[in-house]
C-alpha cells in the first residue's frame, strides 16, 4: 500500500498508510493507520456528499463541529485527538489508536463482565462524561459500541459525530436528526430524546445506565423488543425500565435504576461518581 500524503487544514502533514477497517461510527469508517513516524493511529473518514454546494457545506461544518470539539478536549477518558486532513472530498480525522476494541466487542469476546469489572469501567465512563458536561458538551451516543478499552484497563469515550455544545443548541434539526439516530440504536436512548422534549446532559446519564446494563447482561435493557417497539415503549413508559436481574448487588442495581428515571430526578453524571456502586 503506498503511503498517503494528506494535506491537513491546519497544514501540518500526516503521511500515512490506510490498514484495515476498525469500525463504522454514526458518520464514516474508521480505519487504523501507520505514520510515517511509524506510529499506529486511528484515522476516521468522511466522504463529502459534494451532489450540491449546499449538502458539502453542511457535512463539512458538521465535521467541523466534531473536530472543534474534539480539540478542545483533553481528558485520559476521552480519545486522543491528533489532527484533520481534507483530500479529494475526503475528509480524515486521525485520532489515539485504543487497541482492545469498544467494550461491545469485548461482551462478544468475553460474555457480560463481573460486577468488580463493570464498576471499574462505569467510574471512568461517568469521569470522562462528568468533563463533557463540565466543558458544555453532551455525547448524545454512549453505548458500549462507543467506549473503547485500552489493554491496560483504561476506558475512552469515541465517536463525537453526534455530540453538541450545549451553547449553540437549536432545534432546527427536528424530527430529521432524530430519525438519523433512531436509525442507529434506541436501546440507549432517553424517553424525551424519542419524545423531543429536550435534550441534554441528562439525557446521556440515561445512556450510561443502559450501557451499565449492557455490560452486566451482555445486551442493553430491551434487547428483546425490535428497534420500533422499544422505541415506542420507552417514549410511552417514560422510565418503567427493568431493573437489573436479581444476582446483581444491591448498589449496582440501585446505580441503573437511578439512571433510567424521569429526567427532572434523574442525577448528574458528577452526582453518580458519588454513588456506592463505584465509590
Amino acid at each position: 500500500k503506498q503511503p498517503r500524503t494528506e494535506r491537513s487544514c491546519k497544514d501540518d502533514t500526516i503521511t500515512w498508510a490506510k490498514g484495515e477497517v476498525l469500525g463504522r461510527g454514526a458518520y464514516g469508517t474508521v480505519y487504523c493507520g501507520l505514520t510515517s513516524q511509524g506510529q499506529l493511529i486511528a484515522v476516521k473518514q468522511v466522504l463529502l456528499d459534494v451532489s450540491t454546494s449546499e449538502t458539502a457545506e453542511k457535512e463539512y461544518s458538521r465535521l467541523e463541529r466534531e473536530v472543534d470539539l474534539l480539540k478542545n478536549l483533553e481528558h485520559p477518558n476521552i480519545v486522543g485527538f491528533l489532527g484533520t486532513a481534507l483530500t479529494d472530498n475526503v475528509i480524515s480525522i486521525f485520532m489515539e489508536y485504543v487497541p482492545g476494541g469498544s467494550i461491545s466487542s469485548v461482551l462478544n469476546r468475553f460474555g457480560p463482565l463481573p460486577e468488580k469489572v463493570f464498576a471499574l469501567y462505569t467510574r471512568q465512563v461517568l469521569e470522562g462524561v462528568a468533563y463533557l458536561h463540565e466543558n458544555r458538551v453532551i455525547h448524545r451516543d454512549l453505548k458500549g459500541n462507543n467506549l473503547m478499552l485500552m489493554p491496560t484497563g483504561v476506558v475512552k469515550l469515541i465517536d463525537f459525530g453526534c455530540a453538541r455544545r450545549l451553547n449553540r443548541l437549536t432545534h432546527s434539526g427536528g424530527n430529521s436528526d432524530l430519525l438519523k439516530s433512531v436509525h442507529g440504536t434506541p436501546y440507549w436512548m432517553a424517553p424525551e430524546v424519542i419524545n423531543e422534549t429536550g435534550h441534554g446532559k441528562k439525557s446521556d446519564v440515561w445512556s450510561i445506565g443502559c450501557t451499565v446494563f449492557e455490560m452486566a447482561t451482555g445486551k442493553p435493557p430491551l434487547a428483546h423488543m425490535g428497534k420500533m417497539a422499544a422505541l415506542f415503549y420507552i417514549g410511552a413508559r417514560k422510565g418503567l425500565m427493568p431493573p437489573l436481574p436479581d444476582d446483581f448487588s444491591e448498589e449496582a442495581k440501585s446505580f441503573v435504576k437511578a439512571c433510567l428515571i424521569n429526567q427532572k430526578q434523574r442525577p448528574s453524571a458528577a452526582d453518580l461518581l458519588r454513588h456506592p456502586f463505584i465509590s
